[in-house]
């Protein structure tokens, strides 16, 4: 059979011919990002669990603010992404940001740079530790450590956006700066970054320069941190947080992704399975690969469901769930709530105390764990659920295997399985 190429790749961003869904909050950035083209600065927040496509959408508004499309507002913007290392500093992760963008800078912005900046901009990049005074005033060194950042990026960004308004041929001509700073919980001074960014927004602004915008992606609690150096920043970003995917946007990833390669598929099979990978991204991207790998007749049907989601509840297990669950270990308490909640399906914070023989569930060490997690979800009335679907999946194979030759094992599933259910594999469809 010939080799057909696989549009499902779990490791890299969706390309934006195969992205799907998220309408409202891609056009409300490319709106804001009008006004920046106008001269008034704006900054956005993507906040969301793992795998609920935070990545992805910035990756998608970067290609749309970057293409001068008339259908995607006509935007030319001068963009940078970047993401941010563990324990990096906020000066370091905005210098670097800054140097992936010299490559797509018009000649008279890096002539620009060169005259105005000495040693701040040598050999083509910049130095933040080579450039400014000491900052005089009475105030914590944290304070003078961030007005000194802010002034060396000030200076970066005014001569950048001065050097874009310089540039005389239409079709080399700039809108402005989109940086986009991913994994911003990974800062080591994250609680120092709102402030500094408002601060440069700010000054921009009221230099008449305010051609900038920032654009920052965290998980929830990483956000929190992000603000809490700076409560007034939140006036100057637009937070957007990322739920889980409807269920037709997330069909129409993987019929774009279909059509892709080639296939058709059982619409019914779609409707009876989709929701396995509860809203998630990154999991449908690990559904949609397997899928085309194990089909063998251009036709996606029940029986290559069957067989794709095992297969990535597995590849889940293995690589994204195991900061939520110990898939190799004899489990704590953790695992039993889990557990629990694969084998029973969604349950008031009563029932759990009662399933788990009144054990104190609701401490830190527990609960709090899996909620900053992301394995599990506490709806508005209290009930608690798993992290989605083919994390239920995960689970329920790691039990099943386990039971074969685990007594414990067995017996917990005898207990919590309801109407004797006990299937040798994966549940079909919504059963999960």
């Amino acid at each position: 059979m010939k080799k057909r190429i696989n549009p499902f790749n779990p490791n890299s961003i969706v390309t934006p011919p195969l992205f799907a869904g998220r309408g409202e909050q891609v056009l409300r950035i490319l709106k804001k990002l009008t006004q920046v083209r106008e001269g008034m600065a704006a900054s956005f927040v993507l906040q969301g669990d793992r795998g609920i496509g935070k990545t992805a959408l910035a990756k998608l508004v970067m290609y749309d603010a970057e293409q001068k499309e008339p259908v995607l507002q006509n935007l030319r913007f001068l963009t940078g992404y970047y993401v941010v290392e563990k324990d990096q500093t906020f000066e370091s992760a905005l210098q670097a940001s800054l140097n992936l963008m010299t490559d797509k800078m018009p000649e008279t912005v890096i002539k620009r740079l060169n005259q105005r900046l000495g040693t701040f901009f040598k050999n083509g990049k910049f130095s933040f530790g080579a450039f400014g005074a000491n900052v005089g005033y009475d105030g914590s060194t944290k304070d003078i450590q961030n007005t000194a950042i802010k002034d060396r990026a000030v200076s970066a960004f005014s001569n950048i956006i001065a050097g874009l308004e310089e540039v005389v041929e239409p079709e080399r001509k700039l809108d402005g700066v989109l940086v986009i700073l991913d994994e911003i919980h990974s800062l080591k001074d994250v609680d120092g970054a709102a402030q500094v960014l408002r601060a440069i927004a700010t000054t921009l602004d009221v230099n008449q320069q305010g051609k900038i915008s920032f654009m920052v992606i965290g998980y929830v609690d990483g956000i929190e941190r992000f603000f809490a150096g700076d409560p007034s920043a939140r006036r100057h970003f637009d937070v957007i947080n990322l739920t889980a995917m409807p269920r037709n946007e997330a069909k129409e990833i993987l019929i774009k992704g279909f059509q892709k390669a080639g296939l058709s598929h059982d619409e019914a099979a779609l409707d009876r399975n989709i929701d396995v990978a509860g809203g998630y991204p990154h999991s449908i991207q690990i559904i949609g690969h397997q899928l085309v790998e194990v089909d063998q007749d251009d036709h996606i049907d029940e029986n290559d469901w069957k067989e794709a989601l095992q297969m990535a509840a597995v590849e889940l297990a293995r690589k994204d769930f195991l900061e939520m669950y110990d898939f190799n270990g004899k489990g704590t308490l953790r695992e039993t709530v889990l557990n629990i909640l694969a084998l029973s399906g969604p349950q008031t914070k009563q029932q759990l105390r009662d399933l788990t023989d009144g054990k104190n569930i609701y401490t830190e060490t527990c609960m709090g764990i899996l909620k900053k997690s992301g394995a599990v979800r506490e709806l508005p009335d209290g009930t608690v659920m798993l992290h989605s679907m083919l994390f239920r999946a995960a689970i329920l194979i790691h039990l099943y295997t386990h039971a074969q030759t685990n007594k414990s094992f067995e017996d917990m599933i005898k207990r919590f399985a309801k109407n004797g259910d006990h299937p040798k594999s994966l549940p079909e469809g919504n059963r999960l």
